[in-house]
Protein backbone atom coordinates (compact mmCIF):
# COMPACT_ATOMS: atom_id res chain seq x y z
CA UNK A 1 0.00 0.00 0.00
CA UNK A 2 1.50 3.34 -1.00
CA UNK A 3 1.43 5.99 1.67
CA UNK A 4 0.26 9.42 0.50
CA UNK A 5 2.04 12.29 2.17
CA UNK A 6 2.51 16.06 2.01
CA UNK A 7 1.22 18.18 -0.89
CA UNK A 8 0.94 15.51 -3.54
CA UNK A 9 3.98 13.46 -2.52
CA UNK A 10 3.84 9.68 -2.14
CA UNK A 11 6.25 6.92 -1.15
CA UNK A 12 7.31 4.27 -3.63
CA UNK A 13 8.90 0.86 -3.07
CA UNK A 14 12.59 0.48 -2.25
CA UNK A 15 13.32 -1.57 -5.35
CA UNK A 16 12.26 1.04 -7.93
CA UNK A 17 15.52 2.71 -8.90
CA UNK A 18 18.34 1.44 -6.71
CA UNK A 19 18.03 -2.11 -8.04
CA UNK A 20 19.07 -1.01 -11.54
CA UNK A 21 22.84 -0.87 -12.16
CA UNK A 22 24.20 1.96 -14.26
CA UNK A 23 24.98 -0.30 -17.22
CA UNK A 24 21.39 -1.59 -17.29
CA UNK A 25 20.00 1.95 -17.25
CA UNK A 26 22.40 2.94 -20.02
CA UNK A 27 21.40 -0.08 -22.13
CA UNK A 28 17.73 0.92 -21.94
CA UNK A 29 18.40 4.43 -23.24
CA UNK A 30 20.68 4.89 -26.27
CA UNK A 31 23.48 2.90 -24.58
CA UNK A 32 26.67 4.49 -25.89
CA UNK A 33 25.45 8.08 -25.71
CA UNK A 34 24.17 7.80 -22.13
CA UNK A 35 27.17 5.86 -20.89
CA UNK A 36 29.57 8.30 -22.57
CA UNK A 37 27.76 11.25 -20.94
CA UNK A 38 28.13 9.66 -17.52
CA UNK A 39 31.81 9.30 -18.26
CA UNK A 40 32.03 12.99 -19.15
CA UNK A 41 30.41 13.86 -15.83
CA UNK A 42 32.97 11.74 -13.95
CA UNK A 43 35.82 13.41 -15.89
CA UNK A 44 34.51 16.91 -15.13
CA UNK A 45 34.13 16.06 -11.45
CA UNK A 46 37.69 14.74 -11.29
CA UNK A 47 39.10 17.86 -12.97
CA UNK A 48 37.15 20.16 -10.63
CA UNK A 49 38.37 18.25 -7.59
CA UNK A 50 41.97 18.47 -8.81
CA UNK A 51 42.23 21.93 -10.35
CA UNK A 52 39.52 24.27 -8.97
CA UNK A 53 40.96 27.35 -7.28
CA UNK A 54 39.66 26.27 -3.85
CA UNK A 55 38.99 22.97 -2.12
CA UNK A 56 35.74 21.43 -3.29
CA UNK A 57 33.02 19.84 -1.15
CA UNK A 58 32.46 16.93 -3.52
CA UNK A 59 29.26 15.52 -1.93
CA UNK A 60 27.63 18.97 -2.12
CA UNK A 61 28.78 19.37 -5.72
CA UNK A 62 27.20 16.05 -6.70
CA UNK A 63 24.02 16.88 -4.78
CA UNK A 64 23.74 20.22 -6.60
CA UNK A 65 24.35 18.48 -9.93
CA UNK A 66 21.54 16.01 -9.22
CA UNK A 67 19.16 18.79 -8.24
CA UNK A 68 20.12 20.79 -11.31
CA UNK A 69 19.25 17.84 -13.54
CA UNK A 70 15.99 17.08 -11.74
CA UNK A 71 15.03 20.77 -11.57
CA UNK A 72 15.24 20.91 -15.36
CA UNK A 73 12.34 18.44 -15.45
CA UNK A 74 9.98 20.38 -13.18
CA UNK A 75 10.24 22.45 -9.97
CA UNK A 76 8.99 19.66 -7.68
CA UNK A 77 11.46 16.89 -8.59
CA UNK A 78 14.60 16.84 -6.46
CA UNK A 79 17.22 14.77 -4.69
CA UNK A 80 16.71 14.35 -0.94
CA UNK A 81 20.03 13.93 0.93
CA UNK A 82 20.28 11.16 3.58
CA UNK A 83 20.01 13.40 6.66
CA UNK A 84 16.97 15.27 5.34
CA UNK A 85 15.34 12.02 4.21
CA UNK A 86 15.76 10.51 7.67
CA UNK A 87 14.25 13.63 9.27
CA UNK A 88 11.26 13.52 6.94
CA UNK A 89 10.54 9.88 7.73
CA UNK A 90 10.81 10.25 11.49
CA UNK A 91 9.19 13.67 11.94
CA UNK A 92 5.88 13.73 13.79
CA UNK A 93 3.65 15.47 11.27
CA UNK A 94 2.37 18.89 12.39
CA UNK A 95 3.76 18.42 15.91
CA UNK A 96 7.29 19.69 16.20
CA UNK A 97 9.83 21.51 18.33
CA UNK A 98 10.15 25.00 16.97
CA UNK A 99 8.73 28.51 16.89
CA UNK A 100 5.11 27.79 15.96
CA UNK A 101 5.18 29.39 12.53
CA UNK A 102 4.23 28.30 9.01
CA UNK A 103 6.55 29.80 6.42
CA UNK A 104 7.45 30.03 2.73
CA UNK A 105 10.21 31.63 0.66
CA UNK A 106 9.20 34.94 -0.88
CA UNK A 107 11.66 37.21 -2.68
CA UNK A 108 14.60 35.38 -1.12
CA UNK A 109 13.26 35.92 2.41
CA UNK A 110 11.25 33.70 4.75
CA UNK A 111 7.67 34.94 4.91
CA UNK A 112 5.46 33.94 7.84
CA UNK A 113 2.16 32.68 6.46
CA UNK A 114 0.83 31.95 9.91
CA UNK A 115 2.00 32.35 13.49
CA UNK A 116 0.07 29.91 15.68
CA UNK A 117 -1.69 31.96 18.33
CA UNK A 118 -0.64 29.83 21.28
CA UNK A 119 2.87 29.33 19.87
CA UNK A 120 6.13 30.89 21.09
CA UNK A 121 6.65 33.15 18.04
CA UNK A 122 3.18 34.69 18.38
CA UNK A 123 3.79 35.25 22.08
CA UNK A 124 7.00 37.10 21.19
CA UNK A 125 5.10 39.51 18.93
CA UNK A 126 5.66 37.87 15.53
CA UNK A 127 2.65 38.03 13.20
CA UNK A 128 1.40 36.79 9.82
CA UNK A 129 3.12 38.57 6.94
CA UNK A 130 6.32 39.31 8.86
CA UNK A 131 9.60 38.47 7.12
CA UNK A 132 12.60 36.76 8.72
CA UNK A 133 15.96 38.02 7.43
CA UNK A 134 18.43 36.42 9.87
CA UNK A 135 18.57 33.61 12.47
CA UNK A 136 21.01 33.93 15.39
CA UNK A 137 22.91 36.59 13.45
CA UNK A 138 23.20 34.50 10.27
CA UNK A 139 21.77 36.18 7.15
CA UNK A 140 19.30 33.78 5.48
CA UNK A 141 18.50 35.88 2.41
CA UNK A 142 18.79 33.82 -0.77
CA UNK A 143 18.93 30.47 1.01
CA UNK A 144 16.58 27.57 0.33
CA UNK A 145 13.65 27.12 2.68
CA UNK A 146 15.28 24.11 4.36
CA UNK A 147 18.55 26.00 4.85
CA UNK A 148 16.75 29.07 6.15
CA UNK A 149 14.66 27.27 8.77
CA UNK A 150 17.29 24.75 9.88
CA UNK A 151 18.67 27.23 12.43
CA UNK A 152 15.21 27.71 13.91
CA UNK A 153 14.96 24.04 14.88
CA UNK A 154 16.30 22.96 18.23
CA UNK A 155 15.53 21.56 21.64
CA UNK A 156 12.49 22.66 23.58
CA UNK A 157 13.39 25.49 25.96
CA UNK A 158 16.33 26.78 23.91
CA UNK A 159 16.17 30.44 22.77
CA UNK A 160 16.79 31.61 19.21
CA UNK A 161 17.11 35.20 17.96
CA UNK A 162 15.39 36.04 14.69
CA UNK A 163 15.56 39.35 12.86
CA UNK A 164 12.04 40.36 11.90
CA UNK A 165 10.95 42.82 9.23
CA UNK A 166 7.30 43.82 9.63
CA UNK A 167 5.42 45.82 6.98
CA UNK A 168 5.99 49.54 7.55
CA UNK A 169 8.34 49.00 10.49
CA UNK A 170 12.08 48.98 11.16
CA UNK A 171 13.65 45.52 11.39
CA UNK A 172 14.13 44.22 14.93
CA UNK A 173 15.65 41.28 16.79
CA UNK A 174 13.16 39.03 18.55
CA UNK A 175 14.15 36.30 21.01
CA UNK A 176 11.87 33.25 20.83
CA UNK A 177 12.09 30.26 23.16
CA UNK A 178 11.54 27.04 21.22
CA UNK A 179 8.63 24.87 22.25
CA UNK A 180 6.62 21.88 21.06
CA UNK A 181 3.74 23.16 18.98
CA UNK A 182 0.69 21.38 17.60
CA UNK A 183 -0.62 22.93 14.42
CA UNK A 184 -4.28 23.77 13.94
CA UNK A 185 -6.59 21.50 12.01
CA UNK A 186 -9.69 23.67 11.62
CA UNK A 187 -11.47 26.80 12.83
CA UNK A 188 -15.20 27.26 12.74
CA UNK A 189 -17.88 29.75 13.70
CA UNK A 190 -21.34 31.01 12.80
CA UNK A 191 -21.06 33.89 10.33
CA UNK A 192 -24.27 35.93 9.96
CA UNK A 193 -26.46 32.86 10.37
CA UNK A 194 -24.28 30.72 8.09
CA UNK A 195 -21.85 27.96 9.06
CA UNK A 196 -18.19 28.76 8.41
CA UNK A 197 -15.17 26.43 8.56
CA UNK A 198 -11.60 27.38 7.74
CA UNK A 199 -9.17 24.62 6.79
CA UNK A 200 -5.64 26.00 6.78
CA UNK A 201 -3.84 22.77 5.85
CA UNK A 202 -4.61 19.18 4.96
CA UNK A 203 -1.39 18.00 6.55
CA UNK A 204 -3.11 16.83 9.71
CA UNK A 205 -4.37 13.29 10.17
CA UNK A 206 -7.14 14.48 12.50
CA UNK A 207 -8.56 17.00 10.04
CA UNK A 208 -11.57 14.94 8.92
CA UNK A 209 -12.44 13.96 12.49
CA UNK A 210 -12.14 17.58 13.66
CA UNK A 211 -14.23 18.76 10.69
CA UNK A 212 -17.03 16.34 11.55
CA UNK A 213 -17.01 17.69 15.12
CA UNK A 214 -17.01 21.29 13.91
CA UNK A 215 -19.96 20.65 11.59
CA UNK A 216 -21.89 18.99 14.42
CA UNK A 217 -21.22 21.99 16.65
CA UNK A 218 -22.41 24.39 13.93
CA UNK A 219 -25.52 22.26 13.45
CA UNK A 220 -26.25 22.54 17.17
CA UNK A 221 -25.67 26.29 17.23
CA UNK A 222 -27.84 26.96 14.18
CA UNK A 223 -30.53 24.36 14.89
CA UNK A 224 -30.02 23.16 11.32
CA UNK A 225 -26.83 23.49 9.28
CA UNK A 226 -28.19 24.18 5.80
CA UNK A 227 -25.64 26.74 4.54
CA UNK A 228 -21.86 26.40 4.76
CA UNK A 229 -18.77 28.34 3.68
CA UNK A 230 -15.60 26.22 3.38
CA UNK A 231 -12.63 28.58 3.45
CA UNK A 232 -9.59 27.14 1.62
CA UNK A 233 -7.91 30.45 0.86
CA UNK A 234 -4.15 30.19 1.25
CA UNK A 235 -4.39 26.46 1.99
CA UNK A 236 -1.23 24.95 0.46
CA UNK A 237 -2.41 21.35 0.60
CA UNK A 238 -1.30 18.31 2.59
CA UNK A 239 -2.36 14.70 2.91
CA UNK A 240 -4.14 13.23 -0.09
CA UNK A 241 -6.09 10.90 2.20
CA UNK A 242 -7.53 13.91 4.03
CA UNK A 243 -8.54 15.69 0.80
CA UNK A 244 -10.46 12.57 -0.25
CA UNK A 245 -12.14 12.04 3.13
CA UNK A 246 -13.01 15.75 3.52
CA UNK A 247 -14.59 15.73 0.04
CA UNK A 248 -16.46 12.58 1.04
CA UNK A 249 -18.22 14.40 3.88
CA UNK A 250 -20.14 16.35 1.21
CA UNK A 251 -20.49 13.68 -1.50
CA UNK A 252 -22.57 10.51 -1.60
CA UNK A 253 -19.82 8.27 -2.94
CA UNK A 254 -18.37 8.59 -6.44
CA UNK A 255 -15.08 9.89 -7.76
CA UNK A 256 -13.13 12.63 -6.00
CA UNK A 257 -10.08 12.62 -8.27
CA UNK A 258 -7.84 10.51 -10.42
CA UNK A 259 -4.04 10.46 -10.55
CA UNK A 260 -2.62 9.54 -13.96
CA UNK A 261 0.93 8.67 -14.89
CA UNK A 262 2.82 7.98 -18.10
CA UNK A 263 1.35 4.49 -18.43
CA UNK A 264 -2.18 3.26 -17.82
CA UNK A 265 -0.81 0.95 -15.12
CA UNK A 266 0.20 4.05 -13.13
CA UNK A 267 -3.35 5.45 -13.02
CA UNK A 268 -5.31 5.52 -9.76
CA UNK A 269 -8.84 6.63 -8.88
CA UNK A 270 -9.99 7.86 -5.49
CA UNK A 271 -13.65 7.66 -4.49
CA UNK A 272 -15.66 9.08 -1.63
CA UNK A 273 -17.43 6.76 0.76
CA UNK A 274 -21.20 6.62 0.44
CA UNK A 275 -23.31 8.69 2.82
CA UNK A 276 -22.75 12.45 2.92
CA UNK A 277 -23.43 14.21 6.22
CA UNK A 278 -25.69 17.09 5.18
CA UNK A 279 -27.12 16.27 1.71
CA UNK A 280 -29.41 19.33 1.50
CA UNK A 281 -26.81 21.86 2.61
CA UNK A 282 -25.77 24.69 0.29
CA UNK A 283 -22.00 25.02 0.02
CA UNK A 284 -19.62 27.72 -1.18
CA UNK A 285 -15.87 27.09 -1.26
CA UNK A 286 -13.60 30.13 -0.96
CA UNK A 287 -10.39 29.92 -3.01
CA UNK A 288 -7.38 32.14 -3.63
CA UNK A 289 -4.28 32.04 -5.83
CA UNK A 290 -2.51 30.53 -2.81
CA UNK A 291 -4.88 27.54 -2.57
CA UNK A 292 -2.99 24.50 -3.83
CA UNK A 293 -2.82 20.72 -4.16
CA UNK A 294 -5.22 19.00 -1.72
CA UNK A 295 -7.27 22.22 -1.43
CA UNK A 296 -7.71 22.21 -5.20
CA UNK A 297 -8.74 18.55 -5.12
CA UNK A 298 -11.60 19.32 -2.70
CA UNK A 299 -12.76 22.42 -4.60
CA UNK A 300 -12.55 20.63 -7.95
CA UNK A 301 -14.49 17.61 -6.68
CA UNK A 302 -17.35 19.65 -5.20
CA UNK A 303 -17.49 21.88 -8.27
CA UNK A 304 -17.40 19.07 -10.84
CA UNK A 305 -19.96 17.02 -8.93
CA UNK A 306 -22.35 19.98 -8.71
CA UNK A 307 -22.22 19.88 -4.92
CA UNK A 308 -21.24 23.49 -4.35
CA UNK A 309 -19.99 26.75 -5.81
CA UNK A 310 -16.42 27.99 -5.83
CA UNK A 311 -15.92 31.71 -5.16
CA UNK A 312 -12.76 33.83 -5.13
CA UNK A 313 -9.75 33.70 -7.44
CA UNK A 314 -8.21 31.04 -9.66
CA UNK A 315 -6.17 28.67 -7.51
CA UNK A 316 -2.44 27.90 -7.60
CA UNK A 317 -2.41 24.96 -10.02
CA UNK A 318 -0.30 22.38 -8.13
CA UNK A 319 -1.67 19.30 -9.83
CA UNK A 320 1.26 16.90 -9.88
CA UNK A 321 2.20 13.95 -7.67
CA UNK A 322 5.74 13.33 -6.44
CA UNK A 323 6.83 9.78 -5.56
CA UNK A 324 9.53 9.57 -2.90
CA UNK A 325 11.84 6.74 -4.00
CA UNK A 326 14.42 5.62 -1.39
CA UNK A 327 17.86 5.03 -2.91
CA UNK A 328 19.35 3.10 -0.01
CA UNK A 329 20.03 3.53 3.70
CA UNK A 330 23.01 5.85 3.13
CA UNK A 331 22.01 7.43 -0.19
CA UNK A 332 18.91 9.52 0.52
CA UNK A 333 15.95 9.49 -1.84
CA UNK A 334 14.61 10.75 -5.13
CA UNK A 335 11.49 12.92 -5.19
CA UNK A 336 10.17 12.48 -8.73
CA UNK A 337 7.00 13.72 -10.42
CA UNK A 338 5.14 10.60 -11.57
CA UNK A 339 1.46 11.58 -11.97
CA UNK A 340 -0.95 14.44 -12.61
CA UNK A 341 -4.17 15.06 -10.66
CA UNK A 342 -7.48 15.22 -12.54
CA UNK A 343 -10.89 16.36 -11.31
CA UNK A 344 -13.93 14.05 -11.73
CA UNK A 345 -14.75 15.65 -15.10
CA UNK A 346 -11.27 14.78 -16.37
CA UNK A 347 -9.68 18.23 -16.11
CA UNK A 348 -6.01 18.42 -15.13
CA UNK A 349 -5.32 20.79 -12.23
CA UNK A 350 -1.64 21.15 -13.14
CA UNK A 351 -0.64 24.67 -14.16
CA UNK A 352 -4.28 25.78 -14.44
CA UNK A 353 -5.83 25.34 -11.02
CA UNK A 354 -9.55 25.64 -10.27
CA UNK A 355 -11.46 28.51 -11.86
CA UNK A 356 -14.17 29.86 -9.50
CA UNK A 357 -17.80 29.92 -10.55
CA UNK A 358 -17.76 33.53 -9.41
CA UNK A 359 -14.57 35.61 -9.55
CA UNK A 360 -14.51 37.87 -6.49
CA UNK A 361 -11.53 39.94 -5.41
CA UNK A 362 -10.50 40.54 -1.82
CA UNK A 363 -8.76 43.77 -2.87
CA UNK A 364 -10.16 46.96 -4.35
CA UNK A 365 -10.12 47.62 -8.08
CA UNK A 366 -6.82 48.83 -9.58
CA UNK A 367 -8.01 48.82 -13.19
CA UNK A 368 -6.24 45.61 -14.13
CA UNK A 369 -5.71 41.98 -13.11
CA UNK A 370 -2.89 41.80 -10.58
CA UNK A 371 -0.08 39.39 -11.41
CA UNK A 372 -0.18 36.52 -8.92
CA UNK A 373 2.38 33.86 -8.11
CA UNK A 374 1.09 30.48 -9.23
CA UNK A 375 2.44 27.16 -10.48
CA UNK A 376 3.03 28.56 -13.97
CA UNK A 377 5.28 31.21 -12.42
CA UNK A 378 7.78 28.49 -11.45
CA UNK A 379 10.74 27.73 -13.69
CA UNK A 380 10.29 24.56 -15.77
CA UNK A 381 6.77 24.00 -14.49
CA UNK A 382 4.98 20.96 -15.91
CA UNK A 383 2.75 22.19 -18.72
CA UNK A 384 -0.93 21.23 -18.78
CA UNK A 385 -1.85 19.19 -21.90
CA UNK A 386 -5.00 21.32 -22.18
CA UNK A 387 -3.80 24.44 -23.99
CA UNK A 388 -7.10 26.35 -23.94
CA UNK A 389 -7.00 29.76 -22.30
CA UNK A 390 -7.57 29.66 -18.56
CA UNK A 391 -6.79 33.19 -17.49
CA UNK A 392 -9.03 35.35 -15.33
CA UNK A 393 -10.66 38.20 -17.24
CA UNK A 394 -10.72 41.62 -15.62
CA UNK A 395 -14.32 42.27 -16.69
CA UNK A 396 -15.49 39.08 -14.91
CA UNK A 397 -14.06 39.99 -11.51
CA UNK A 398 -16.30 41.51 -8.84
CA UNK A 399 -14.38 44.06 -6.76
CA UNK A 400 -15.31 45.63 -3.41
CA UNK A 401 -16.33 49.26 -3.73
CA UNK A 402 -14.50 52.13 -2.09
CA UNK A 403 -16.95 52.23 0.82
CA UNK A 404 -15.92 48.79 2.10
CA UNK A 405 -14.61 49.23 5.66
CA UNK A 406 -10.96 48.36 6.18
CA UNK A 407 -10.52 44.84 7.47
CA UNK A 408 -13.88 43.56 6.23
CA UNK A 409 -13.73 40.27 4.31
CA UNK A 410 -15.50 41.06 1.04
CA UNK A 411 -15.24 37.54 -0.37
CA UNK A 412 -16.79 36.02 2.74
CA UNK A 413 -19.50 38.67 2.78
CA UNK A 414 -20.31 37.89 -0.86
CA UNK A 415 -20.44 34.14 -0.15
CA UNK A 416 -22.89 34.64 2.74
CA UNK A 417 -25.04 36.93 0.59
CA UNK A 418 -25.26 34.35 -2.22
CA UNK A 419 -26.07 31.48 0.14
CA UNK A 420 -29.02 33.45 1.48
CA UNK A 421 -30.53 34.29 -1.91
CA UNK A 422 -31.74 32.55 -5.05
CA UNK A 423 -28.49 33.57 -6.74
CA UNK A 424 -27.00 30.34 -5.38
CA UNK A 425 -29.36 28.17 -7.42
CA UNK A 426 -28.88 30.32 -10.54
CA UNK A 427 -25.10 30.05 -10.35
CA UNK A 428 -25.35 26.32 -9.73
CA UNK A 429 -27.36 25.89 -12.94
CA UNK A 430 -24.72 27.84 -14.87
CA UNK A 431 -22.06 25.61 -13.37
CA UNK A 432 -23.92 22.44 -14.36
CA UNK A 433 -24.07 23.60 -17.99
CA UNK A 434 -20.24 23.68 -18.13
CA UNK A 435 -19.68 20.04 -17.21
Amino acid sequence: MKRKVWTGVKWAGLAVASALPLAAIADEKTPKVVFDQMGVFADVLAIVQDRYVEDVDTPSLIENALNGALGSLDPHSSYVPPVEFTEQRTANRREYGGLGIEVQIEGGLVRINHAIEDGPAYGAGIRNGDLITAVDGVDIRGKSLDEAVSGMRGLKGEPVTVKILSPGKVSRDVVVVRDTVRGRAIRHRVEQGVGYIQLETFNNEKLTKDTISALADLNTQLGKLDKLVIDLRGNRGGLLTQSVSISGLFLDGGEVLSARGRDASDNERYNAEAGELYPDMKIIVLMSSGSASAAEIVAGALQDRGRGLVLGRRSFGKGSVQSVIPLGLEDGALRLTTQRYYTPSGQSIQGRGIMPDLLVSSLKDTGEIRKRFREESLRNYLINPNETDYEERYEDVIYPDETLPDGEDFQLRKAVEILKTSQYERLLKVQESKF
